[in-house]
């Protein structure tokens, strides 16, 4: 399952008005169930070995408190418990959904407690009346060590206690041994409560923090590589895309397209029509610009101003000079009133293009020929490709892309 999109103000909402309760909105709750689910996997695999170490140590309480049934607990121990504990160990590795992972998390205590519970039930006397109180670490590291979700937490705690209860107060050797166990497990049931409350308020906290962290990281990275006005990459993130052409596809026989596209007379339509239309011009040009774009491999940069770049990954000469007049044409379509304009009325662009193999050409020395060609475009008039195109082809289908946000 993919992660769900996020919103840094989302996050914002969040923090700013967590109060007691526990849940988070629909989309950033399935955000920290994912974050819970792999990092309980990576608890476990990082306990389970000290817990069956500790949980096994209390053979020797068995040995010491009741030698009559230690037989019995080590069988319980070693083909029971431990078998049982490691089973649920590995199915929890394997990142289970939220019930069935909870579930198999709570059965490592819960199996410890019935082994207690059970060899207590089978002796009588003041040593049995303390071996029953190895119930009380094993409730502590299930609210504590666990860090069960919350609603689970409570639910075995309740588990525990109820099956403590049912099997102390008719077996206890003396009343009082019934009082301290009725005093003394529902303080540590609360307390255990209560921190496993704690622990999962402040874990979701924490949780939002560091996700609030990666997304400002994130829209920090996006705006480094993206020209704030129209959306397209920037000279950064041209950079880049040249060097991992350079490095990567060095000496291949792949060709690349570079297109220098500069909108004609545009200081003019800037300077007459006012610095919005302006604005609003460019955003239609570069939206038309990444609706010719192919696939992913494809990028349009604002090179700056009212000039642009296209890199085409994989194209030839002839599918840049049909790419090139479809953007060409595209933009002449819009119909932008041009006022300062003698040769046309409306807003157009020039455009250069040339293409080459990585064996011969570097990025940058296609990218100087596309620069060429588009000055031999200006010098013919303007408002056309260079080199010239084939009216036939105009019409060749392509696929189109939705403009950037």
């Amino acid at each position: 399952m993919s992660e769900p999109t996020i919103t840094r103000a989302e996050v914002r909402r969040c923090i700013d008005n967590r109060g007691p309760g526990l849940r988070f909105p629909p989309a950033v709750e399935r955000a920290f169930e994912t974050y819970r689910r792999r990092h309980q996997a990576r608890v476990t695999l990082a306990t389970i070995g000290p817990t069956l170490l500790i949980y096994n140590l209390f053979l020797i309480v068995d040995f010491l408190l009741l030698p009559q049934t230690f037989l019995i607990a080590l069988v319980a121990h070693l083909l029971v418990v431990t078998p049982a504990i490691l089973l649920a160990g590995w199915l929890v590795r394997r990142e289970p959904g939220l019930i069935l992972r909870e579930s198999l998390t709570a059965t490592i205590p819960l199996a410890m407690v019935a082994q207690i519970l059970f060899v207590y039930a089978l002796n009588s006397g003041p040593s049995a009346d303390q071996y029953q109180f190895l119930v009380l670490p094993v409730l502590i590291y299930a609210c504590v060590n666990q860090r069960l979700d919350f609603r689970f937490a409570a639910a075995t705690t309740a588990l525990i206690v109820a099956a403590y209860l049912a099997v102390l107060l008719p077996h206890a050797n003396t009343v009082a041994t019934q009082l301290v166990g009725l005093t003394i497990m529902p303080c540590v049931a609360y307390l255990g409560i209560a921190a496993s409350y704690r622990m999962e308020w402040d874990t979701r906290y924490a949780f939002l923090r560091r996700l609030q962290d990666r997304l400002k990281r994130e829209e920090a990275e996006l705006a480094a590589r993206h020209d704030p006005l129209t959306g397209l990459a920037n000279r950064y993130a041209l950079e880049r895309r040249i060097e991992s052409l350079q490095t990567g596809l060095h000496g291949s026989d792949l060709s690349v397209a570079a297109l220098m596209i500069d909108v004609d007379h545009f200081k003019a339509f800037n300077d007459h029509h006012g610095h919005p239309e302006g604005d609003a011009c460019l955003q239609r040009i570069a939206g038309a610009l990444y609706a010719r774009l192919r696939n992913d491999s494809d990028l349009a940069v604002r090179i700056g101003g009212e000039e642009f770049l296209v890199l085409l990954h994989g194209a030839g000469l002839a599918d840049a000079v049909r790419i090139s007049e479809r953007i060409r044409r595209a933009v002449e379509g819009f119909g932008i009133r041009h006022a300062e304009r003698h040769d046309h009325d409306v807003v157009t662009v020039s455009i250069g293009a040339m293409a080459g193999s990585l064996a011969r050409f570097r990025v940058d020395q296609l990218i100087d020929g596309a620069d060429s060609a588009l000055y031999a475009a200006k010098d013919a008039g303007r408002n056309r490709v260079w080199p010239p195109f084939d009216d036939a082809d105009a019409n060749a289908p392509g696929r189109t892309r939705h403009a950037p946000a």
